[in-house]
């Protein structure tokens, strides 16, 4: 009888580092962030989260079938504040990634790279403040729609998200940060010229588009941002942090809000068993995401949504666990 083996191995390694505990994320009053820095070199205060995860399976003659894949992931969210009298400097650096490796096949599950930076002077009242603002989103590699695996359709620069402008900030409720401007600069950048030209991210003919010198080429519009950060934790067991951007482009038909809204879900289980629910929503006019007249070719807008349902350990110290 022919001898049959079976080998599944799944390999879990999870790390997470907490730097100096300021865990609401821009939302912090300009004196409590004092009270931070005070002890900190030259002002600055830092808080982060790094968190690197993979997954193995490997399969011999397994009856249920199957593929041998390797899954890993990747997270960091790094936070300065530079605080001195009535200035506050906040900058926020986000990094995810995900891949994984099937026989024959690799699948990018996750990516993303932005960076924010806010400049705020207090006013009189503490509760509000005139900010300088600006936010650039990209991602590390090349993206693929399935079953094509061949021709990206968006890379690294392609497209590119460049937001900045001045406005004003409001801190009045604990737990919610809010940033109006209403005189934003939101350039869109598509350094691959094969990507630029095929009209994905923009029309080629829409107002205010510019070529540049390896055929790639970038939008400005210039309108109203909305900024809207919310943290707040219900109990020891559940917490939820949301992120709502909208922005309407004045040059170009103003009543097509772009929409981009992020909703983290955490509940602690029991002891160190956690469930995190991601939620992701993007909604931009200018984004063709949809084949309305079947030959493959994304046409029109439409809703983008990402979900990631996560259970595993969890593990806290400091101020997290307060």
């Amino acid at each position: 009888m022919k001898k049959i083996t079976l080998l599944v191995f799944t390999v879990c390694f999870t790390v997470g580092l907490f730097a100096q505990t300021d865990g609401n994320q821009l939302t912090k009053s300009a004196d409590a962030i004092g009270d931070v820095a005070k002890d900190t070199v030259k002002h600055w205060a830092w808080s982060g989260l790094y968190n690197a995860a993979m997954t193995q399976t490997s399969l011999t003659n397994w009856a249920a079938g199957g593929n041998n894949n390797v899954n890993i992931n990747g997270l960091i969210k790094q936070l300065g504040v530079y605080s001195k009298n009535k200035w506050v400097w906040n900058n926020l650096l986000e990094a995810n990634f995900g891949y994984n490796f099937q026989p024959g096949r690799d699948v990018k599950t996750d990516d993303r790279l932005e960076f924010t930076t806010r400049l705020d002077r207090e006013l009189k009242t503490e509760s509000w403040r005139v900010s300088l603002f600006a936010n650039f989103r990209t991602q590390f590699a090349d993206g693929f729609k399935d079953p094509d695996y061949d021709n990206p359709i968006s890379k690294f620069m392609s497209p590119a998200y460049l937001t900045y402008g001045i406005g004003m900030t409001n801190a009045s409720f604990k737990g919610l940060n809010v940033y109006f401007s209403p005189i934003q600069v939101k350039q869109t950048f598509v350094l691959d010229s094969a990507l630029s030209a095929n009209g994905t991210f923009y029309a080629t003919d829409a107002p205010n588009v510019a070529a540049l010198e390896n055929g790639g080429s970038y939008r400005t519009e210039l309108g109203a941002y909305l900024d809207i950060i919310y943290k707040n934790a219900f109990s020891e067991q559940f917490e939820v942090t949301s992120k709502l951007n909208l922005f309407s482009n004045y040059l170009d038909r103003p009543q097509n809000i772009d929409v981009n809204w992020e909703t983290l879900l955490l509940m602690k289980v029991y002891s160190n068993l956690s469930v995190s629910l991601s939620l992701h929503l993007i909604y931009d006019n200018d984004i063709h995401v949809q084949d309305t007249n079947g030959d493959g070719v994304n046409n029109a807008p439409g809703t983008q949504f990402k979900q990631i349902l996560g259970v595993g350990l969890a593990y806290s110290f400091g101020a997290f666990k307060k």
